[in-house]
């Protein structure tokens, strides 16, 4: 007597996938803070103005649960010569202590101050001011405050007596500010952003200043202006490996009745599916979406065969400093043909 196999599912060892990208390191980046505003707000001269949903409270910040050992940061503006935007992005390690709230824009409601060394950069830019690469060693300046040439106590320490990478603040009401990032390695001004009064222009720059100001200070917009302006606030996790989990099964689940089938991955990419180690015409390299923050992939298809059914997924990461990786397998039953043809 033949007996009806109820739907199973089994997940056996994930078989072997062979990918010609050697496994590197990667980060996973989610946006925390956003401003295209280069000033306090006018009405209280307190608070930075945040982008929708980038703000202290109420968006990316609020919900963002997740871990992170990397923060980025990526500012853009004009330069006035050629009325032309460019941008420099610097990522750090994060320092013993960090929190989101630490990485807020400086202001009165915050009352901010962080001048700290920071450690492992890595710079990007697409103007020739900023030297790109790696660098071993940073500074970081963010306060709403006056500040003086003096040097700022941490080592190493500027001898100079100029607005540089080693200022010392001064806590007054209706402040200056700062937000800038320096390069110690080459005690190089990457980004900076000054002077955040609503009144006047901001001082901006990308790579050194003058040599009478390298931080920018007091500069004005005569280089660099707040056109196109814009400063946001990553917070990454450093990943050196991949998954992808066995694909599971909705609908019919018999030969030749439409089948779907899902497989979720630990980072976004392209997903082959494989059904008894073969792969399944027209769900080869499907893109993932983002499904509640889960990279998905799904593969509509129609079983050839019924019966116990090996199904398995292998994952092709978009960032190709990663290596692939292979689901375990998921066994399921395939009923036999249903209806007349």
């Amino acid at each position: 007597m033949r007996r009806r196999v109820a739907l199973s599912l089994v997940a056996l060892l994930a078989p072997l996938f062979v990918s010609v990208t050697p496994a590197k390191a990667a980060v996973v980046w989610t946006e925390i803070y956003e401003t295209t505003t280069s000033n306090r707000d006018a009405a209280t001269n307190t608070s930075m103005v945040y982008t929708n949903g980038f703000g202290k409270t109420g968006g990316a910040a609020s919900t963002f649960s997740g871990s992170w050992d990397r923060i980025k940061i990526r500012m853009e503006m004009t330069q006035v010569s050629n009325n032309t935007k460019y941008y420099a992005e610097v990522a750090f390690d994060k320092w013993a202590g960090a929190t989101l709230a630490s990485l807020q824009f400086p202001d009165y409601a915050n009352l901010l101050v962080l001048q700290k060394n920071v450690t492992n950069l890595l710079v990007t830019s697409d103007t020739s001011a900023v030297r790109t690469g790696s660098f071993a060693l940073g500074r970081v300046e963010f306060w709403p405050y006056n500040y003086s040439q003096s040097p700022g106590g941490l080592s190493p320490a500027s001898s100079s007596g100029l607005y540089d990478w080693d200022d010392t603040v001064s806590v007054v009401a209706d402040g200056h500010g700062s937000y800038q990032v320096h390069n110690l390695t080459d005690t190089q001004t990457i980004m900076a952003w000054n002077m955040h009064r609503p009144a006047g222009p901001p001082d901006l720059g990308l790579g050194a200043g003058p040599a009478s100001n390298p931080d920018w200070t007091s500069m004005g917009n005569a280089t660099w202006k707040n056109t196109n302006f814009l400063v946001q606030v990553f917070v990454g996790q450093t990943i050196t490996s991949t998954s992808v989990n066995a694909p599971t099964l909705t609908g019919n689940g018999a030969k030749s009745a439409t089948t779907t089938l899902k497989a979720t991955a630990s980072i976004a990419g392209k997903v082959t599916f494989l059904s008894n180690n073969k792969k399944i015409p027209g769900c080869i390299r499907v893109s993932t979406v983002d499904v509640a923050g889960t990279p998905t992939a799904t593969c509509v298809f129609r079983p050839n065969t019924s019966g116990q059914v090996k199904y398995s997924a292998q994952l092709f990461p978009t960032d190709g400093s990663l290596q692939g990786s292979s689901s375990p397998i998921s066994v399921i039953q395939i009923g036999r043909r249903t209806g007349t043809r």
